[in-house]
């Protein structure tokens, strides 16, 4: 008897856990919605409520507060890209992987502007809220971890396509500042449309083959 009112615990948890997942999946898929038709200033918690169809009280519940939200609705926007310029640098030709992931860097300004504005909206979160500062804080630790990751794929691309290693070349410092340029480019391209991002990426494309080209010749000396 105790062993199957055990497995019984066990299976109704699992099954509450689930549940619990989908519901925070939807509550941040719906923030995402209302936050990029609205604004984060104009958002209300019972608006993403509504929308995601969840009691007001499993918003708080789960994330606390409008600002928890935000940086919890970048993540999940974040991991989706992450994931498929991953898969990007593992298909592109060596040749190529490095164009190839600029590319969609640049094109994601065009298609996914309301990220890029939510996102600035969490660096002033975290200049002036002591209590979201961590949360923003771990996010670009994050995203500096993504890039380099995937930086450090393409130099694997690089190198079996030339022969050319470069190991002293850190991809996590790459990252960081790559990361500077991406949202710098994006943050002139969303309040200034007449500028030319194409030509901005194309020199960025330049200037990082200089670079790893500069790699190899250290390491022939």
């Amino acid at each position: 008897m105790c062993y199957i009112a055990c497995m019984s615990k066990q299976y109704n948890t699992s099954e509450q856990s689930e549940e619990q997942q989908k519901t925070k999946e939807r509550i941040i898929a719906a923030a995402s919605k209302v936050l990029a038709e609205k604004g984060y200033e104009a958002t209300t918690l019972r608006e993403i409520s509504r929308e995601a169809q969840a009691a007001p009280g499993l918003v708080h519940y789960y994330f606390g507060g409008k600002d928890e939200l935000l940086v919890e609705v970048l993540q999940a926007a974040g991991r989706r890209f992450h994931q498929r310029m991953e898969h990007l640098v593992q298909h592109a030709p060596g040749d190529r992987s490095l164009e190839e992931v600029l590319t969609q860097l640049r094109e994601r300004v065009d298609l996914e502007p309301d990220v890029y504005r939510l996102r600035y909206e969490s660096f002033s979160l975290g200049l002036h809220n002591p209590v979201i500062e961590p949360r923003v804080r771990e996010r670009l630790a994050q995203r500096r971890n993504e890039i380099g990751s995937v930086m450090a794929k393409v130099l694997e691309n690089s190198e079996r396509t030339d022969g050319a290693k470069r190991s002293s070349l850190d991809p996590t410092i790459l990252g960081a500042l790559l990361l500077s340029i991406f949202d710098g480019l994006a943050l002139q391209k969303i309040m200034d449309p007449t500028f030319d991002l194409e030509a901005a990426y194309h020199l960025l494309a330049q200037m990082l083959r200089g670079l790893l080209a500069s790699f190899e010749g250290e390491r022939s000396l």
